[in-house]
Formats: structure tokens, C-alpha cells, sequence
């Protein structure tokens, strides 16, 4: 009997000690599994990077972001499940701008549908295909709207206007998207274009799978527009947002010129005249203020208004004229003696000009 117990106690012992083994191994891979499927922690960070090279190119869910680098004064913000880009921008007196860039399947909806959804967040009614041709600016393979409201809750310093991109194809559509404080986005709005642009390759023409869209800039469809190149003054190769560039250089510094045509009436004078004050380092002005800074210049019959304004980082001579349903933007940028020295040649360029 005692041998019998023994044997019977052992046996009771061994298996309570392959129980806790087993207890031991279990618990051991409950706690290990959830550490084997995490990806690596460069994946789970969300970014606003621009390069490719900042992603791992092996981390799994990751995709080439194929954005271009944006103004450095856009705050990079946390990216959402719909979101590729994400930023802000900040202007005076607490006003802001949100920018995005979300891309979506081939069933997003053609460039109407989409216009009109925004301007119903403006608050606006919906237009027509014939009225969007006139609204349209071509960019690249990307149609671009400027868009004005009410703004959302009632607060101007956060909205009442957008700005948009919509380049589609038959793999899906990228909206690029500025909405925010109708001054702050009118201020950025050669920033916005020049990132999408720089975003979509800078050198594709073609126009959006199923966009209603107006034209690249051609002789078809633009007024025949006449000028007497002034001497000293270069020809540059035109860009996607420039009708023609030129330059003027004189002891190692250089002036850029451009012509610029928009459809449609090119956005309010405060709005444009404001932009250019920001990229030359000057406040933005009021309506009432900016009156008596505009000169008229006269080209046969047509009225151009004109604007030199002076800032820090350089000198800024424009003038600008709306014809044939478009507005005409003609501008000089440089140092600020180099400018004064052109400014006479700049005055007599625009009075040459013929429609």
C-alpha cells in the first residue's frame, strides 16, 4: 500500500508540474504574439514628408507620398485615414487655412459634381457645366477653382474661401484643397499652385480623364495679345501658370518678369495686391488703403491698373487689366535698385500692350 500511494502521489506531482509548464509556454505566447504583428515604429508615425526617401520603403502599408515640398510657412499637421497631405497656414490676426490632399477612387465624381459640393459648403448655389468652363484654370492635368462664400459657422478668420485642384485619371482623382480665410488663401494662392503643380510633375498637359475644362492657353482661345519686348529685357521658356516670361539682369542681379492670364475675373484687387505684399515681405492692406496706391496706365484703350510697392526682400511693379474674359497680370520682381532702374522699360512694356 505505501509503495502504491507513493507511485500514485508522484504520478499526481509530475502531472501538476506539466500543467504549470504548459501555463508557462501559454502565457508566454499570449504576450509575445501581439509584440510579433506591430509594425516597426516608422510606420505607425504619421508625416507630412514630401520626400519618398523619408518613408521605408519596406515597411508594410506604407506608400510613396508624391507630394512636392511645401512653403516652409505651412505647419505640417497629423495625416488622417483620408488624408496624404495635411497643413496649415497662419496669417495676421489669427486667421487660418487648412490645406489637404486626399486621393480617391474612380467613382469620386467628375470635376462639376465636385465644384459644386464645395460650393455648397461656401453656402453657394450650384453652377452649371457652361458656367464651370468660365471658372476653370487650367494647371498642368489638374482644373483649379477659386471658390468664394459664407463662411462655415460664421467665422471669417477660419473660412469663406477655396481653393481647389482636381486632377483625375482612370486610376482615380487627387483633390488638392485650400480652404481657410478668404484673404489668407488669396495671399497663398501662388504657393498652392506652384505646390500642386510641383506635386503633379510640373510638366504634364493633359487634361483630367473626365474634367469640363477649359483649354491650355492657346491662340484659339485667348485674345491675340500684342507687346513691344523692351531692350535688355530676356525671353524664358513659358511655364504652366505663365503666358510668357522674361528677365532683366544688370551687375550679377536679375529681375523676373511674367505675364500670367486667369480665366474668369482673376480674383478681387485687394486679394492679388495683398499676395504680392506677403511674398515681399510687407503686410496685408484694406480696401481703403490700397486705393491710393494704384496708378492707371493706358495701352491704346485698355486700362491697366498699376501698383510699386517696396518691402524688404525686394521690389514689386504690376499692373493688370481684365479683356476678353480673363485677367491679365503683368509683374516685375527683383532688388530693389535693379527695379527702379527697369521701372521705365516695365511702364513702357505695359503701354504697348494691344488686344
Amino acid at each position: 500500500m505505501k509503495a502504491a500511494s507513493v507511485a500514485i502521489i508522484a504520478a499526481l506531482a509530475l502531472l501538476c508540474g506539466c500543467d504549470r509548464d504548459d501555463q508557462q509556454i501559454k502565457v508566454y505566447r499570449v504576450a509575445k504574439a501581439p509584440l510579433e504583428t506591430t509594425p516597426p515604429p516608422e510606420a505607425a508615425m504619421p508625416t507630412n514628408a514630401s520626400s519618398p526617401s523619408a518613408l521605408s520603403a519596406s515597411a508594410p502599408g506604407l506608400t510613396t507620398m508624391t507630394t512636392a515640398e511645401a512653403p516652409k510657412n505651412w505647419e505640417p499637421q497629423p495625416l488622417s485615414q483620408m488624408r496624404e497631405a495635411s497643413f496649415t497656414v497662419r496669417g495676421d490676426n489669427g486667421t487660418t487655412a487648412d490645406i489637404s490632399l486626399v486621393r480617391l477612387g474612380p467613382a469620386a465624381g467628375n470635376v462639376l459634381d465636385n465644384v459644386n459640393r464645395w460650393l455648397g459648403q461656401l453656402k453657394q448655389p450650384a453652377v452649371t457645366e457652361e458656367k464651370l468652363r468660365t471658372m476653370i484654370q487650367p494647371l498642368g492635368d489638374a482644373a483649379v477653382v477659386d471658390l468664394s462664400g459664407q463662411p462655415e459657422n460664421g467665422d471669417p478668420a477660419k473660412d469663406g474661401r477655396i481653393l481647389g485642384a482636381i486632377a483625375a485619371n482612370e486610376n482615380g482623382t487627387a483633390f488638392y484643397k485650400m480652404r481657410g480665410n478668404a484673404a489668407l488663401v488669396g495671399a497663398e494662392k501662388e504657393n498652392f499652385l506652384k505646390w500642386v503643380s510641383a506635386s503633379r510633375g510640373g510638366t504634364s498637359t493633359s487634361a483630367p480623364a473626365n474634367a469640363t475644362t477649359t483649354p491650355a492657353p492657346s491662340e484659339s482661345n485667348l485674345p491675340q495679345i500684342k507687346w513691344e519686348l523692351p531692350s535688355g529685357w530676356s525671353t524664358r521658356s513659358p511655364s504652366a501658370m505663365r503666358y510668357a516670361s522674361f528677365s532683366a539682369e544688370k551687375n550679377g542681379e536679375q529681375a523676373d518678369i511674367s505675364v500670367v492670364a486667369f480665366p474668369g475675373d482673376g480674383g478681387s484687387d485687394v486679394d492679388n495686391v495683398n499676395r504680392w505684399r506677403q511674398q515681399i515681405g510687407l503686410p496685408a492692406v484694406g480696401e481703403e488703403l490700397l486705393k491710393p496706391m494704384i496708378a492707371a496706365v493706358h495701352a491704346g484703350e485698355v486700362h491697366i491698373d498699376t501698383i510699386d510697392m517696396a518691402g524688404p526682400s525686394a521690389r514689386l511693379l504690376a499692373g493688370w487689366t481684365r479683356q476678353g474674359g480673363r485677367a491679365w497680370f503683368f509683374k516685375m520682381t527683383g532688388p530693389a535698385q535693379l527695379i527702379e532702374e527697369e521701372k521705365p522699360k516695365f511702364m513702357a512694356f505695359l503701354q504697348s500692350i494691344r488686344f
